[in-house]
């Protein structure tokens, strides 16, 4: 979510249509608490050892389309400051489209930047971050487009053995997660205490957005317009309407 909305990410391979399993962390390490809490108030071992799925209750999973685009939104509403793009990239499962936006809007920006510092004698490190994005989406990407169903009997019935305190001190229950205010936490929470980017700077940072906004439309306006002028000269539109127009004025 933080390199979408730093305008690094560009594309990414999805089935927007796939459920997803996002959990809140908390829950997680929760889970893993009272993992060996349970197992050590069995009353007889089990012979099969038993396996606990901590997954995303039926009711409450939300297509990978609804996460990235609530990311989206969040991304625009709580902008990073000093992006290098405006946020505006998209999921496909179309693999050619894909590796064509990686490589015109992600790996081709990372080098000109890099060639930019280098010139002007700073630190390079857009390729080195591309690398690494490239890494962390291949193994995400092995995720988002499969479809995954973990049974998790065992994990929901931990919540029988709890008492009414530690079911609160160890929460696990989800049904009560409101899942846009849980993402919105995740961008505050990455603004402020990953990209150590205070609160107080979102004003200029909406104005940087807005700025980065026009400046992506007019490059892909005028990107659009050399695409058409050079179709059109190779087609010959322009020598046919010169000749046309020729043989009207005479």
């Amino acid at each position: 979510m933080i390199g979408a909305g730093k305008g690094v990410i560009r594309s990414m391979l999805c089935n927007g249509e796939l459920k997803s399993e996002i959990i809140p962390i908390d829950i997680a390490i929760n889970g893993l608490i009272l993992l060996p809490y349970r197992v050590s108030i069995m009353e007889s071992r089990p012979k099969n050892i038993p396996v606990y799925n901590l997954t995303v209750p039926e009711s409450k999973k939300r297509t990978w389309k609804w996460v990235m685009d609530a990311g989206r939104d969040l991304g625009i509403k709580y902008p990073f400051e000093v992006g290098l793009w405006y946020p505006d990239g998209n999921i496909t499962t179309n693999k050619i489209y894909h590796w064509f936006c990686v490589v015109m809007f992600m790996w081709l920006p990372a080098y000109v930047v890099d060639l930019l510092l280098a010139i002007f004698g700073q630190r390079r490190f857009m390729v080195r971050v591309q690398t690494r994005i490239a890494v962390g989406l291949d193994m995400l990407q092995f995720f988002t487009t499969r479809s995954w169903d973990f049974k998790s009997q065992n994990f929901e019935q931990m919540q029988d053995v709890l008492s009414a305190g530690d079911k609160v001190l160890f929460k696990i229950e989800m049904n009560d997660v409101d899942d846009y205010d849980y993402l919105r936490t995740s961008i505050l929470g990455g603004r402020q205490y990953v990209m150590k980017e205070p609160l107080s700077s979102l004003p200029r940072a909406r104005t940087q957005l807005k700025m980065l906004y026009v400046l992506d439309r007019v490059c892909k306006f005028t990107f659009l317009i050399g695409i058409l002028y050079w179709m059109c000269s190779k087609i010959g539109i322009f020598g046919y309407l010169r000749a046309t127009t020729m043989e009207y004025v005479k």
